[in-house]
C-alpha cells in the first residue's frame, strides 16, 4: 500500500500528461483541416446556388466549422491575394488587405482574375483540463492558400458561316432526245404440203416479210461541263494568318495581324486580358477598356474585369496588313504577365483558328 501511495501521483500525473498532449495534438490537426479544407472548398470552380464559391463566405466557414471537434474555431478569417513573388512576399489586390488576419470576404466579382488565391485562416485556444500548472491559453492558428479559376476560355464561332472562296456552278446533265426501238425479225409463213388424194392443186404462197420501221437517229450526247468546287481557306503555312509582337504604349495594348490568305475573312470572338486593376501608375490604378479597332472597325463600352470576350463584335479581318488595338481610359504602365489577345477566325478551313498573342 505505502509503495502504490508513492506511485500512484505519479502514474496520474503521467496519465494526465498523455491526455493533455494528445488534446493539444488533435486541437492543431482539427485547425490546420479546417483550413485546409476550407480553402479547397472556396477555391473550386462554378457557382453554388448562383453564388460563386469564393465569394460564399457562410459555406467556408461551414466547411471549416465541420472539423471543430473537441474544441470551437475563435476566427475564420478569408481574404485574397494575387500570389507570392520570387521573394515570398505577397501580392496584394485592389483595395484588398492580403494579411490573414484580416477578414474581407465577400469580394466583387470584377477584381477577381485567373491565378488569384484565396487564404483562409483558422484559429482556436488551447487550455489544460485541470489547472496543474499555471499554463496561459496557446493560440493555435493554421492558414491555408489556394489558387482558383473564375474562367476557362472556350473559343467557338458565335454563328454559322457560308463563305467559300469560289462560287461553285452545278455540272449540267446529258439528256437523250430519241430513243431507237429494237427491229424484230422477218416472219415467214410456210406454203400448204401437198397431201396425198387431194386433187386439188396446192395454192403456192409467196413468204411474207414484215419490214422494221424505220430509226430514228439518235444525237450525240452533250459533253458535261466541268463542276468548280469551293475551296476552303487555309490559314496555316506561308499563305496563312500571323501576327506580331504584342505592344503597349501610352494607353494603348495593340498587336498587328497579316492575312495572307487573299481573302477577306471574318472575325468570330475577340478575347483580351488585361492588368485592370493595377496597370495605371497613380492614384487610381485601375484600367477600364473603352474602345476596340480592327481596321477602323470601332467597338465602343466601358469594361472593368481581368478578362473579356467582346460581344457583340464581329469585325471582318482584310488582305494584308491590319492592326487591332485596345484603348484605356489611362495610361497602361504596369504589365503583371497576363496581357493577351485572341482573335478567333470563323471561315471555312479556318473555323476556331485563333490568333493568340502568346504563341
Amino acid at each position: 500500500m505505502v509503495e502504490f501511495m508513492l506511485a500512484l501521483p505519479i502514474l496520474l500525473v503521467l496519465l494526465y500528461g498523455i491526455i493533455e498532449f494528445s488534446r493539444l495534438i488533435f486541437i492543431m490537426a482539427s485547425v490546420a483541416n479546417a483550413s485546409r479544407q476550407a480553402a479547397r472548398y472556396g477555391a473550386g470552380s462554378g457557382e453554388f446556388d448562383g453564388t460563386n464559391y469564393y465569394q460564399d463566405c457562410e459555406g467556408i466557414r461551414d466547411v471549416a466549422n465541420r472539423s471543430a471537434i473537441l474544441t470551437e474555431f475563435d476566427d475564420i478569417n478569408i481574404t485574397y491575394d494575387r500570389g507570392l513573388t520570387s521573394d515570398g512576399e505577397q501580392i496584394p489586390i485592389l483595395d484588398i488587405d492580403p494579411d490573414p488576419n484580416e477578414d474581407t470576404c465577400p469580394i466583387e466579382d470584377n477584381i477577381i482574375r485567373n491565378g488569384d488565391r484565396i487564404i483562409v485562416q483558422v484559429s482556436a485556444s488551447y487550455e489544460p483540463i485541470i489547472d496543474v500548472v499555471p499554463v496561459d491559453p496557446l493560440e493555435i492558428v493554421s492558414a491555408s492558400a489556394r489558387t482558383f479559376l473564375i474562367s476557362v476560355p472556350i473559343f467557338g464561332e458565335t454563328f454559322p458561316t457560308a463563305f467559300a472562296a469560289e462560287t461553285s456552278t452545278p455540272s449540267r446533265v446529258p439528256t437523250e432526245t430519241g430513243i431507237s426501238t429494237p427491229t424484230p425479225p422477218p416472219t415467214f409463213t410456210p406454203t400448204s404440203p401437198f397431201v396425198p388424194g387431194n386433187t386439188v392443186a396446192p395454192i403456192p404462197r409467196t413468204p411474207t416479210q414484215v419490214l422494221p420501221p424505220s430509226a430514228t437517229p439518235t444525237p450525240s450526247p452533250i459533253p458535261p461541263t466541268p463542276t468548280r468546287t469551293a475551296t476552303a481557306i487555309s490559314c496555316t503555312g506561308l499563305t496563312g494568318i500571323s501576327h506580331g509582337p504584342l505592344v503597349i504604349r501610352d494607353n494603348v495594348m495593340e498587336m498587328s495581324i497579316f492575312n495572307n490568305t487573299g481573302h477577306t475573312l471574318t472575325v468570330a470572338q475577340v478575347y483580351v486580358e488585361w492588368n485592370h486593376d493595377t496597370g495605371h501608375d497613380g492614384s487610381d490604378p485601375s484600367l477600364r477598356l473603352q474602345q476596340i479597332l480592327l481596321a477602323n472597325q470601332p467597338w465602343s463600352g466601358d469594361l472593368f474585369a481581368p478578362s473579356a470576350f467582346i460581344t457583340p463584335y464581329n469585325p471582318t479581318l482584310p488582305k494584308g496588313d491590319s492592326i487591332v488595338k485596345f484603348f484605356f481610359n489611362q495610361s497602361y504602365d504596369e504589365r503583371d504577365g497576363t496581357e493577351r489577345i485572341i482573335i478567333t477566325i470563323g471561315n471555312p478551313g479556318c473555323v476556331n483558328y485563333p490568333v493568340d498573342s502568346s504563341k
